[in-house]
C-alpha cells in the first residue's frame, strides 16, 4: 500500500489589520487557577463578551479571531512560559505583520490590591516577567508605547509587611487565590475585559477615565491578601 504524505497543517489564516489582545500567563492546568495567569483568564473573557470563536492552536500560542463592532481582533494567550513571552509575541507579530502598536497587553500586578486594575497608555516592564520577555524582544522604546491592562494580585505578606522577596513572590504568584481573594480578582478579571472592550470603541484615555477609579468593592482590598 502506498502511504500518501501527511499534509501539513497551515494554521489559522491570520485576520489582516486586526488589533492583537495577548493575555500572559504560564500554559497548561497546573497554572490556570495560579494569580501569574490573570491576564489569560481575562482574554478568555474578552473573547466572550465579543462572540468570537473557540481558540485554536498555532506554535507558540492559542488564538482567536473575528470581525467585531470594534474592527478586526485576535485575542492570544501564549503558549510559552511567562519568562518567554516575548517569543510568542514575536512570532505573533511576524504571522499578522503587525507592529507593536497593534498590541494590547493584559498583566498580572504584584503592587495593585485584589479587585483593582490599572490601564496605561504606556510605562516600563514594572518588573513583571512577562514584560520584561516582550521588552528583550520588540524593544524597550516599543514597548513603553503598548497599552497595557494591570490587574491586581497583591504582594504576599510576610511578618505583616509585603515582601519583595524574589521566593516569596515566585510561590504567590504560581499558587491559587483564596477563596475571598479569588472573588476580587474573578470580578476585576471581569472588569479588566470590559475595559478591553471599552478601549477598543472609545480609546485607551477613555477606557483610564472610566477603569481606573476605585470599584467600591476593593476599597481596603489587600486586607483579604492575607499570609503566606
Amino acid at each position: 500500500m502506498v502511504r500518501l504524505p501527511k499534509l501539513r497543517r497551515r494554521g489559522l489564516k491570520p485576520l489582516q489589520g486586526a488589533r492583537l489582545i495577548v493575555g500572559l500567563g504560564n500554559p497548561g492546568p497546573d497554572y490556570s487557577q495560579n494569580r501569574h495567569n490573570a491576564g489569560a483568564r481575562s482574554v478568555e473573557r474578552i473573547r466572550k463578551i465579543l462572540r468570537l470563536p473557540q481558540f485554536e492552536r498555532e506554535s507558540r500560542y492559542r488564538v482567536s479571531q473575528g470581525e467585531t463592532a470594534h474592527g478586526p481582533v485576535a485575542v492570544v494567550i501564549p503558549r510559552t512560559f511567562m519568562n518567554e513571552s516575548g517569543k510568542s509575541v514575536q512570532s505573533l507579530l511576524d504571522r499578522y505583520r503587525a507592529e507593536p502598536s497593534d498590541l494590547v497587553l493584559l498583566v498580572d500586578e504584584l503592587d495593585l490590591e485584589p479587585g483593582r486594575i490599572r490601564i496605561r497608555a504606556s510605562g516600563s516592564d514594572a518588573g513583571q516577567r512577562g514584560m520584561r520577555s516582550i521588552k528583550a524582544v520588540i524593544g524597550e522604546l516599543a514597548l513603553q508605547n503598548v497599552p497595557r491592562v494591570r490587574i491586581g494580585v497583591g504582594r504576599p505578606i510576610v511578618d505583616g509587611k509585603p515582601s519583595h522577596h524574589p521566593d516569596d513572590v515566585a510561590d504567590w504568584l504560581l499558587s491559587d487565590p483564596t477563596p475571598g481573594e479569588r472573588r476580587l480578582l474573578h470580578e476585576a478579571e471581569m472588569r479588566a475585559a470590559e475595559a478591553v472592550v471599552h478601549l477598543l470603541e472609545h480609546g485607551v484615555e477613555s477606557a483610564m477615565n472610566v477603569y481606573n477609579r476605585v470599584p467600591a468593592n476593593a476599597e481596603g482590598g489587600a486586607g483579604d491578601v492575607g499570609t503566606i
